[in-house]
């Protein structure tokens, strides 16, 4: 490979590191699970996440809070189920109105 192809090669690697996307190879941390978590929850409820924690150890996330409707909380458990990365979710969300 020419110096310039490799010059470039780092150059988009470095970018795409800097840019937040996870590489394949490489591990999601708990904190990043998390972050995607809450992020996955303020879309498509703003309202709920502020009503829900979240905390994630070894990949298993735990949600804790309350939710007004089994809705919520069925929509809590799918977005936090679709971030890549977890293997588990525990939901220890309460229904209250």
């Amino acid at each position: 490979m020419s110096r310039t192809k490799s010059f470039l090669a780092a150059a988009i690697v470095g970018c795409l590191s800097l840019a937040g996307v996870v590489l394949a190879d490489a591990p999601v941390t708990d904190s990043q699970i998390t972050d995607r978590v809450v992020g996955k929850l303020s879309v498509d409820d703003p309202a709920l996440v502020k009503r829900v924690q979240v905390e994630t150890k070894d990949g298993v996330v735990t949600l804790t809070g309350h939710a007004h409707t089994g809705n919520e909380a069925a929509k809590a458990l799918r977005d936090a189920s679709s971030v890549a990365g977890v293997v588990k979710v525990e939901n220890r969300l309460q229904l209250q109105q």
